[in-house]
């Protein structure tokens, strides 16, 4: 039997939560308003979370859908996003007790997570050649 695709997610948050660690860390020697700074990338922080658990609840209902209708979702909720991210930039630059290049940066660890993550997964062989695991079967067949 096939077993579920195990979600990336939490893979991807954890990896993001070390990198934003990293970055608080090097910002509090380099930036004057240290608590502006921590808002900066706890809301850039938590939005992207959410960002990416959206992202994912997205693929899932979109390979259920028909073709039409899945480019169609696809898209809506991919403007979705872009819109509450261009706010959440907006919110982080107009108010004052939030640095908005922290946010910046706190949005863009989302990439280096990815990245991360990408060095970890097994190569695919250049010449085309992969492996599959076939499933097991439970009782014997004469095919």
């Amino acid at each position: 039997m096939m077993k579920e695709s195990k979600s990336i997610f939490w893979a991807l948050s954890i990896k993001m939560i070390i990198l934003w660690i990293i970055a608080l860390v090097i910002g509090c020697f380099i930036v004057k308003d240290i608590l502006a700074y921590i808002q900066g990338l706890f809301l850039g922080g938590i939005f992207t979370i959410l960002k990416l658990r959206l992202m994912e609840n997205t693929l899932k209902k979109v390979v259920e859908k028909e073709p039409r209708s899945a480019v169609t979702y696809a898209k809506m909720h991919y403007m979705l996003r872009y819109s509450l991210t261009l706010i959440v930039l907006f919110v982080g630059i107009v108010v004052p007790t939030i640095n908005g290049v922290a946010v910046i940066i706190a949005m863009l660890i989302m990439k280096l997570a990815a990245f991360w993550q990408g060095l970890l997964e097994p190569k695919t062989p250049l010449d085309g050649s992969v492996e599959f695991y076939e499933w097991e079967e439970d009782e014997e067949t004469d095919f």
